[in-house]
């Protein structure tokens, strides 16, 4: 995989060169692709890490180093820092001075260089080992910590969890950086809920502090989310006004992460005004970029960006190359996500908050119980002797009830599950009947179709030659004859109207683009439907191009039931050298996790279809993350 993501990064960049060499070299002057990564740290502090012989001067260099690579967004030598430090913080007593503070460091580090490369629920993980760590309450780094989650929830779109955090931040004005860092977290929240207006107030609120200069990542940070605003509201040449100046400081500070989004809203600019040379020059350069910092977030987003450009230009080729990167960059993400320990460690984290609520709880019930518990000893005595009596007939009545509360609950869940039994049988058995029952009404309607065309017309046609031949023909044999004309023609006309005729009538390619016209014309989903080569799969068998249809009505009738997506992608292509047919399919709906809810009956209607001409499908799908299915039909 890595070998074909360089070549496309080689392919994209000399592509640009051929191209540029017609234009002015001015008008691409300002996008710039990065041979090698930069290094803004000084090979002074290199040394001093290598000669440093104490644990504690070897953290010191480190933090300093990472602050650095934070400041750069390279973020993949932020996280082998992180690990650094990890691994000698493991050496260290926890009592032992700052070893609390640096293993804070730590988990920043790789929590937000996990975030950024887009491991987002790795991250979650890390920050959240961080806030466990043992603490003041009022402890700065542990509000970065803090921080860094609820940016992480944002960058997975779960803005309830996210604003939760947010809101229990305390501002000082002590600490600008932080104070500073929280409103930005609050405007992002603004911008990914499309509450436009309160962004743009946050965001000033941000660029007219004071000291905002103090801070000149903060400032672009702000400036670049204004610029895409901007943009969303029409603004567009303002827009690229500010880009452009965004670009340049950017450089200048070493902000790389801020330089690509800037060219690739640059790009979409570009791409929006029909300007496509432009706009692939600069989505071009964000993806080479992208690439070379390993930031797959930013690399799907640029992708999907090249995407729409091809489409538009109408180059479903390099469209469907695109997308087929897309999904390999979203298996990549899966693949290395750790669900389980995600789910105990916020499990850990949501338990040690309520601890800690019931802790406080606790210690001021006992100074209530201290007022009290003189009062209630008398009684206490009195009360003793009254439960002593009772207490064998309590306890008999307890274990009749929890008898019987058991024996209620077993027979409830035996009910459940006979209910369950039964529904999947019968789903199994709708599912075979109908199998059954197309295939024996196909195969009954071509064999009756072969016996009229072969059997039926073959007689008539040879009654009608040797009538032919009779040399004298009175009135009542031509009567005969044109009796016999009209029969031969009802036989062919019945044996054809068995096969579908829409597939006679009108090309493959051109009936799957009406059905999604017409589809589009009645919902508010985006449909997208690309084929190439179009001429080639309109010669493919009729029985294949029957199957192929009724799959891509399934799959958009599946989603316009269940995924509440909003754009559809279908691509149809023929690979000539692999001699295979490819559907691929992709939506930006709620997703579903495969474990969970199982195959339905459209999917194993699907899978039906697809294996009777041995052919193979896939399904990559994850609750909130939309659904890729790719299925793959030989040719012959």
């Amino acid at each position: 995989m890595p070998a074909i993501r360089f070549f496309f990064i080689l392919l994209l960049f000399f592509t640009f060169q051929a191209n540029s060499q017609d234009q002015e070299q001015d008008q691409y002057s300002h996008f710039k692709a990065f041979g090698r990564l930069p290094n803004e740290v000084d090979y002074s502090l290199y040394q001093a890490l290598h000669q440093a012989r104490l644990p504690m001067e070897k953290l010191a260099y480190m933090d300093t180093i990472g602050i650095i690579f934070m400041r750069t967004d390279l973020v993949d030598s932020v996280i082998h820092y992180g690990r650094e430090m990890h691994q000698i913080i493991s050496t260290l007593s926890p009592e032992e001075a700052n070893v609390i503070y640096y293993e804070q460091r730590a988990y920043f580090y790789e929590g937000v260089g996990k975030r950024e490369i887009g491991l987002l629920d790795d991250a979650i993980a890390t920050f959240i080992k961080g806030i466990e760590l043992p603490v003041e309450e009022d402890n700065t780094m542990q509000k970065f910590l803090q921080l860094g989650l609820a940016r992480t929830y944002l960058a997975k779109r779960e803005h309830t969890k996210a604003n939760e955090i947010i809101q229990k931040l305390s501002t000082n004005r002590d600490e600008l950086s932080l104070t500073l860092s929280i409103m930005l977290t609050k405007a992002d929240y603004y911008f990914s809920k499309s509450n436009l207006d309160s962004a743009i107030v946050t965001y000033n609120q941000v660029l007219h502090e004071e000291k905002i200069d103090n801070y000149p990542k903060l400032k672009l940070h702000a400036q670049v989310h204004l610029g895409i605003i901007q943009s969303i509201n029409g603004a567009k040449e303002e827009a690229l006004s500010v880009f452009l100046k965004v670009k340049d400081q950017a450089l200048e500070n070493g902000f790389y992460d801020l330089y690509i989004k800037s060219i690739l809203h640059e790009g979409k600019i570009y791409s929006e005004q029909k300007d496509y040379t432009i706009a692939e020059a600069a989505l071009s350069m964000a993806y080479i970029n992208s690439v070379s910092w390993n930031r797959l977030m930013l690399q799907r987003r640029v992708i999907r960006a090249l995407v729409d450009l091809y489409v538009t230009k109408e180059d479903y080729k390099n469209a469907f190359s695109l997308m087929t990167q897309d999904a390999s960059i979203t298996r990549m993400i899966s693949n290395k996500q750790n669900q389980l320990q995600l789910r105990d460690i916020e499990l850990k984290y949501e338990t040690l908050q309520k601890e800690r609520k019931i802790d406080n709880l606790q210690k001021e019930q006992i100074k209530k119980e201290a007022e009290i518990s003189r009062q209630k000893t008398i009684k206490n005595a009195i009360l003793i002797g009254f439960f002593v009596i009772l207490a064998p007939i309590i306890l008999l009545l307890v274990v009749y009830y929890q008898k019987l509360q058991a024996q209620s609950l077993l027979n409830k869940q035996q009910e459940e599950l006979n209910k369950q039994e039964v529904q999947s049988l019968l789903q199994s058995q709708e599912l075979q009947l109908a199998k059954t029952s197309i295939a024996a009404q196909n195969e009954e309607r071509s064999r009756i179709a072969r016996e009229l065309h072969d059997s039926i017309g073959g007689n008539l046609a040879g009654i009608k030659l040797q009538m032919n031949n009779i040399t004298h023909q009175d009135a009542y044999i031509k009567q005969l004859m044109q009796q016999l004309d009209t029969t031969y023609e009802q036989v062919r006309e019945i044996s054809h109207s068995l096969i579908p005729k829409v597939f006679k009538d009108q090309a493959f390619t051109q009936l799957v683009s009406a059905y999604i016209t017409n589809l589009s014309n009645t919902q508010e989903t985006q449909l997208h439907f690309n084929v190439y080569p179009e001429s080639e799969i309109d010669q493919l068998d009729q029985k294949l191009q029957v199957m192929l249809f009724n799959l891509i009505k399934e799959l958009v009738t599946n989603a316009f039931k269940h995924a509440k997506a909003t754009v559809i992608n279908l691509q149809l292509s023929l690979l000539v050298d692999e001699g295979t047919i490819e559907l691929l399919y992709e939506d930006n709906g709620v997703g579903f996790d495969i474990n969970k809810t199982g195959k339905g009956i459209g999917l194993k209607n699907m899978e039906h279809r697809v294996e009777t001409f041995s052919g193979t499908m896939a399904i990559d799908s994850a609750e909130n993350r939309g659904t890729v299915i790719s299925i793959s039909i030989p040719k012959a």
